[in-house]
This record gives structure tokens, sequence and C-alpha cells, in this order.
């Protein structure tokens, strides 16, 4: 049967094609996402500056949150302390060893990096274990080859678990439907073969032959076909990897590295689709008695099977039980975590359960179809309803395409959509004064004195943890720290003060919401113990609590507090309110002052909007760009499901011919076809985008639907029918060129 497998594929070359450009597509998308993991995990960054060093000390960046299980990687640059020099300089083996500041100005007593070369014939891996005793029970980490980079950009390590997280997500989805879309690509393969593997099993063939020759098939093309998607996959991940850099989600430095794990990875799960596709869809055929499989071969009674109701509920009951927790738990940005798979779940539930599903829709449509397209819409109908599978294999891609791409555009937009809001609520100050140099109190002083200003206050920015007591609230992120100036607070920060007032933000101090510190038991006059950006603890006094918006994840800090614990050090901005009506005085008066003082920039609420929604832009687009690199999979699965079952009609259409039917009749009824089979995709794929959108929207932004434009549905829909027409009509009117009694006697 091996041998009959191979010729097959050899002459059966048009009936494997689809199948073959699913499989190096599905291969290489699951190829660049599990690059893109894999630089996640291995956050290779060579050294620039210390290049020449064969071990380097730096800070520990990660920390372990006191009462949980979890870790964190700090947001400041974490310092070593300038005595460890002398230590590290005593270790045999070591030639020299030389304290780096990279992020100047260091604070005293400190540096960046601590650069040691060894003696000649000491290995870099034997000197970093004798630095790693000596050093022991100090918060330092000692790196080699290219770890050494980490030093230099230790902002690497969080964005390392962004790419991994965002990998692992799209990854995961993207396996999912690749595999998806593969195994119902080689079920149709399969199953437009039907007469030839029934006329096998009438003349003798036993059903383990047939099932060792069609996955003997499968197994020849699933070999090929991950050979090839090796070179697209590789560029494929450098392209996405790209698009997060320019993003900012990857910091520039970090080198992409896609080694055997990730091809692995691909070719497992490429394997496994097409194998299970194809014992899936040969089981049926080899099962059935040779009459039988005669007989369904050309009139498709056979319904679904138990397997595939069984998965299709597991699919829709996972997606319901995702929309319960989306609105019954999920807040804030973690709202998408539980909506993302949902739209997914859906959209595959429904495709596994098309066939019933296609059957009732089309028992609605028909009326329509039939009033609009007269004779060809009533064969249309029949030729939907007489082939049941048919049709539900090519609906299930478009409802694919239409689920996924109108689910995750509007979860963006209304992601989007809230955060702008959030932005514009939070954004009290009507300028913000930058320097490039650090800006000291007395500059802040003078602002505050202008005409106009209702309260000027430095402003820095980090993120800490709770330490002292436990904080049930803190999640792995912890909280946002703002440095801020205690005379301008109150006028610069969007809270209204509960106990306590905002002046007395001066020393050791914190403010934070009213309902946080209740959760912790603390008010005012209690003493908290921070952890802050840079791994300094710090003990401070509640100097008030206050009121602010659901998702203002924020405690205030005095800013020279805050500020030395930051990589800059210093304060670079200054956020200026002023009196009702008079912003643009203001933020003239700031500028007169910028024109003056060297190194200072102003920006009022247009530019900082302006600002944001280009930030947010830049950061959406690295998701849009993987989004749609799913859904260019789905439309692609589209175009090849209904070109592949378009073209193999070549016999069909000859009979039409033959029996008086005109090349324009014919294609009339196959456009027809098309519409139906278009719209009952767009219905489901509507649905399970719907499912999906209800629960998000009323959970993140109280509203029962999406934000975003109608556009995007009317485009997606737009799409969804112009390839469906597309991969429609060319097949046919390229079949139609054939003459019909050459078309009537082609094998199927």
């Amino acid at each position: 049967m091996f041998g009959l497998a191979v010729r097959t594929l050899r002459y059966r070359k048009g009936a494997f094609a689809a199948a073959f450009v699913a499989m190096v597509l599905g291969t290489a998308m699951v190829m660049a996402c599990g690059g893109l993991m894999e630089t996640g995990i291995r956050t290779a960054v060579p050294p620039r500056q210390l290049a020449g060093a064969d071990v380097v000390v730096a800070g520990e960046q990660r920390y372990d949150i006191p009462g949980t299980d979890e870790a964190a990687v700090l947001p400041e640059r974490v310092r070593v302390d300038d005595e460890l020099v002398a230590t590290v300089a005593a270790v045999d083996g070591v030639a020299t060893a030389e304290g780096r500041v990279l992020d100047a100005p260091a604070p005293a007593g400190t540096v960046d990096a601590i650069a040691v070369t060894a003696d000649p014939g000491v290995g870099a891996g034997e000197l970093r274990e004798r630095v790693d005793a000596a050093l022991d029970g100090t918060a330092t980490t000692t790196l080699t080859g290219d770890d050494r980079g980490l030093a230099e950009l230790p902002e690497a390590r969080a964005s390392s678990e962004d790419l991994i997280s965002l990998a692992g997500v799209f990854g995961g989805w993207a396996i999912m439907v690749s595999m998806f879309g593969v195994a119902s690509m080689l079920a149709l393969s399969i199953q437009q073969r039907g007469r030839e593997l029934a006329l096998l099993r009438a003349v003798g063939g036993t059903p383990g032959q047939l099932r060792r020759m069609v996955l003997g098939e499968t197994l020849l093309l699933a070999v090929l076909t991950t050979a090839i998607a090796l070179v697209p996959g590789h560029y494929l991940g450098r392209f996405l990897f790209e698009r997060m850099t320019g993003a900012g989600i990857v910091p520039d430095g970090v080198e992409f590295r896609q080694g055997w794990i990730p091809v692995v990875t691909a070719v497992g799960a490429a394997l496994i689709a097409a194998i299970g596709g194809a014992l899936i869809a040969g089981r049926r055929a080899a099962a059935v008695r040779p009459i039988q499989a005669l007989t369904e071969a050309d009139l498709q009674t056979r319904t679904m099977s138990a397997w595939r109701w069984l998965f299709g509920l597991l699919a829709l009951s996972g997606g319901i039980a995702l929309g319960v927790v989306t609105v019954t738990v999920m807040s804030g940005p973690l709202t998408s975590s539980t909506a993302g798979p949902a739209v997914f779940l859906w959209a595959i539930g429904l495709a596994l359960l098309s066939p019933v599903l296609t059957r009732a829709l089309t028992a609605v449509l028909q009326w329509p179809v039939r009033a609009v397209a007269g004779v060809s819409g009533h064969l249309a109908v029949l030729n939907a309803r007489g082939r049941t599978a048919r049709t539900a294999a090519v609906v299930t891609p478009i409802i694919m395409l239409t689920g996924i791409a109108t689910g995750t555009l509007y979860l963006q937009a209304t992601e989007e959509a809230v955060n702008r809001d959030t932005f514009a609520d939070g954004l009290v100050a009507d300028a913000v004064v930058t320097s490039s140099a650090p800006a000291g109190p007395e500059l802040t002083e003078q602002i505050a004195g202008l005409p106009g200003v209702a309260g000027a206050s430095e402003l820095a920015r980090s993120t800490g943890f709770v330490e002292s007591p436990h904080d049930d609230t803190q999640s792995d992120e912890g909280w946002t720290l703002q440095g801020v100036t205690a005379a301008g607070a109150a006028a610069t920060a969007p809270v209204a003060t509960a106990d306590g007032a905002l002046t007395d933000l001066t020393g050791d101090t914190v403010a934070l919401a009213a309902d946080h510190a209740r959760s912790l038991g603390v008010g005012v006059g209690d003493e908290l113990t921070l952890r802050l950006g840079d791994g300094a603890a710090a003990t401070v006094r509640v100097a008030a609590t206050f009121d602010a918006a659901d998702d203002y994840d924020t405690l205030l800090l005095p800013v020279d507090l805050l500020a030395p614990h930051t990589t800059t050090g210093g304060v670079h901005e200054i956020l200026v309110a002023a009196d009702d009506g008079a912003a643009d005085a203001v933020v003239a008066e700031l500028r007169e002052l910028a024109a003056a003082t060297p190194g200072l920039a102003v920006a009022d609420r247009a530019a900082l909007f302006d600002e944001y929604g280009d930030r947010q832009r830049t950061l959406a687009f690295a998701n849009y760009t993987i989004v749609i690199m799913i859904v260019a999979y789905a439309a692609i699965s589209v175009i090849n499901v209904l070109s592949a079952s378009t073209g193999a009609r070549r016999r069909e259409f000859g009979l039409q011919r033959l029996t008086g039917a005109t090349r324009a009749q014919v294609l009339r009824m196959v456009g027809a076809e098309g519409v139906l089979v278009a719209a009952i995709g767009i219905a489901l794929g509507t649905l399970a985008s719907a499912a999906t959108l209800v629960p998000f929207s009323l959970a993140r932004a109280d509203q029962l639907t999406p934000s975003g434009s109608p556009l995007i549905y009317l485009s997606v829909v737009a799409v969804a029918l112009g390839l469906t027409l597309t991969a429609t009509l060319l097949p046919a009117w390229q079949a139609l060129r054939q003459r019909a009694a050459q078309a009537a006697t082609t094998a199927d």
C-alpha cells in the first residue's frame, strides 16, 4: 500500500495541493511563534561595553514576592556595592576586576556592574563558579556568554517575560488553528476521493490496507511540507520579532534565536495534525462495507461522528465557561486573558458542529436564495442539502476567518478605547514640562509661581511591591509607584483625598487608595514596608488615603524618596495644572520659559493625547501583526478549501452541460452556492465573535456592544464574501473551459 500511496501523490497532485499549502503555512506559523518564545526564554543580549569581560557581576534583577511562589523582574537597575570589586578581585583565577558605571550617574558607593577577566587557562564557567561562591549571600548574579549583555540592558529580563507570554498565547492558538485547518483540509481531500476508496474496498482492499495507504500518503506529504516550511518559518519568526522590537515590546539589543526546539514543536504539531486528520478522515471509508461505501461516495448520507459531537460540545462549553468567568471574575486589562481564548473556542466548536448547523441554516436561507437567484438558487440549495459534508467542509474555514477576525479586532478596539478613556480620566495636568537634565525643586517652584498655575509637581515613575503587611491584592506585576511633590500633588493627581492630606507627603511617607488601605488593615499614621524598583527596602508611614478610579493601581510617594531609586536617578518631568480657563495662557508662559531655558520642552494636553495614541498604536501593531497572521492563515484556508472543492466538480459540471445547461447557468449556480456558503459561515462566525465580545464589553467597558467602527465588521464580511466568491467562481470558470463530454468522463 505504500507504493500505491506514492503513486497517488504522484498522479493526483491537484487533490493534495491544498493540503500541501495548508501544512506548509501552518508549520511555518507555529515555528515562528516558537522562535519568539525561545528568544524570550534565552534573552540573548550580546555584550557591547562589556564584551572584553569573561564574567560580569551585576545586581540581581529577579525578586521573590514574599508569601507567594511567584517571582518578578525589578524594573530599575539593581546596582552593586563597589566594595564587592575588591572581593571579586581576590578570587583565585581573576586577572582583573573593574567596576563599571553604564547608566550615569550611579549613586555614591555603587557601580552598575563588575567586569571580570580570567587568568590564562581559567575558563569562564569555572571562574563564574568561584565568583558565585565568593559573593554568596549578596544580591548579585554572575553572567557569562551572551547573558553578559543583560548587565547593559537589564530591562531585557522584563521584556522577555512579555515576549514569552505573548508568544505562548498566540503560539498555542496558532497550533490549534493550524492543526484544525490541516485536519479539515486533509479530511476534505480524502472525502473527495470517496469513490476511489470505495472502489478499492469493492475490489478486495481491506480496511487496514486503506488506512495504511491514507496514512502513507499523509506521512509523505507531511515530511515534504515540514522540510519546505523550515525556511519560511525562520524568516516569518524574524519578521515578527522585528515588529516586536519596533513596537518597544523587546528592547533593541536582544537577538532573535530560533533553535531546534521550535522546529521540533512545529514539525510535531504538523505531523500530529496530518496523522490525526488522515486517521479520522480515512476511518469511515475503511470501515464501511464496499457497496455502502460506493453509495455514500455519491450521496454523502453519513452523519456526524460521536467524536465530532464530543469535541464540538466541549469547545462550546469551554467558550461559555470563559464567558462566565469574564463577566463575573475578570476586570481591568486581565479581562482579555479569558476573552481572547473564548473566541477561538467558540469558532472551533461551531466549526466542528458545522454539518448540523449548516443543514439548519440552509433550511432557513433556502427561501431568499431561491427567490433572488431563481432556478440557479434552487439548484444551489439542492447541492448544499445533498452534499452536507462537503458544504460543511467549505463553511468551516469561513467560520474560523469571520469569528477570529471579528472577535480579535473588536477586542483590541475595545481595549484601546477603554485605555484611552482611562488615560483621559487620569490626565489632570494641563501640560508637562520635560527636562533633558535632572530637574530640581527650584524649577518646580518657579513654575508653580507662574500666573494661572493651580499646581506643579515633579514626576517620577517606577514599580514596587508591598512586603509588609501581606498584600493579598498584589499581582506579580506589583504596584505603580509615582513620585510627586507634596505641594502640587492634589492638583496634578487624579485622586480625591479620603483621609489625611497629600501635602504631608514628605520624607518616608506614602499615600494609597482607601480600599487598598482597608485590605491591608492600615490607616493614616501606620507603617508599610515597600520594595522599590531597584530592590531597596523602604519603611514608609501612611500620610493619606484617597479615592480614585477602580483601575488606578498607584501608590504616591515623595519624589525625593522615589527618584534616587530609579535607573535615571533624577526627575525629568514636571506636571502642571492650570486654573479653570487659564490652560492656554499657562502653556504659552511655559513655552516662553522653555525657550529661555536650554533643555526644557513643553507638551500640552493635545500633544499628550497624541503621544499616548501613537504609543498605543505602536503597541497594538505588534498584537495586530500576530493576529493578522492567524487570520491570514484562515483566509488562505478558505481559498484552499473552496478551490479544491469547486475544482473537484469537473465531472458534475460536464454532466450538467450535457443535459442542456450553459456555462453561464452553471456559473450562476456556483455563484449562488458561494453566496449561500458565505452567508452560513459568516452567520456562524458572527455568533462566535458575539458570544465573546458581549461578556468582554460588559466586564471591561460596562457596555453591551464593543467599541470600534462598524466598518471593521463590514470589512471582515466583505473579505469573507469576496474570498468565497473568488475561490468558487475562478475554479468553476477554469473547469468550464474544458469540453463538456471530456469533463463528464473525468475522474473526481
